[in-house]
């Protein structure tokens, strides 16, 4: 992903409070006016276009945040690849099913070439994961990268059925055992 151009404190401290009132009203599915989202935010409405001209623009910055979030938690585990695999990958199902409605949104407003970077994003952080648990003996060294994440699609697009949430632990839990060595 693109690193943000960098921002005075002020301009960063409005574009982070822009994001943030826009993940929690995607977050809970309302339907807002674009220039509602200033007021959310405590910024005015130039602002809020300076930073973010269409609700799109806003969308893919909340996406590319909470894919980013997702990755640096997977890299800054300091523990065994196992583990940090094993919590990223219940992370990211807890997160799908905790924030659903987000999930839609965003699938629905941001662009794919931004939903593509952000795939190859996570496939990156997997990728490191499978190299390092293989490196530690822990993790099978025979499982490519885009496996784990057809699992993580189909876990993501499988949100419309009756026990969901349950299905979608349950196969993160699959693929965990699955992944581990011996």
């Amino acid at each position: 992903m693109p690193e943000p151009k960098a921002l005075r404190a002020d301009a960063r401290r409005n574009r982070e409070a822009i994001v943030a009132a826009a993940r929690t009203v995607f977050d809970g599915d309302e339907q807002l006016r674009f220039d509602d989202f200033a007021t959310r935010a405590g910024v005015g409405v130039g602002t809020l276009y300076r930073h973010f001209p269409t609700r799109e623009a806003l969308a893919a910055a909340v996406y590319q945040d909470e894919t980013l979030a997702l990755c640096e938690r997977a890299r800054a585990s300091t523990g065994p690849a196992v583990e940090a695999l094993d919590g990223f990958l219940r992370g990211f199902a807890d997160y799908v099913v905790a924030h659903a409605a987000l999930a839609k949104t965003l699938a629905a407003l941001v662009a794919p070439d931004v939903q593509a970077e952000g795939g190859t994003e996570l496939e990156r952080t997997v990728a490191d994961l499978l190299a390092r648990g293989a490196a530690e003996g822990d993790i099978r060294d025979d499982v490519l990268p885009g496996a784990v994440m057809v699992v993580l699609h189909g876990i993501g697009s499988a949100s419309d059925r009756p026990d969901w949430a349950v299905e979608a632990r349950g196969a993160v839990q699959l693929l965990i055992d699955g992944l581990r060595r011996g």
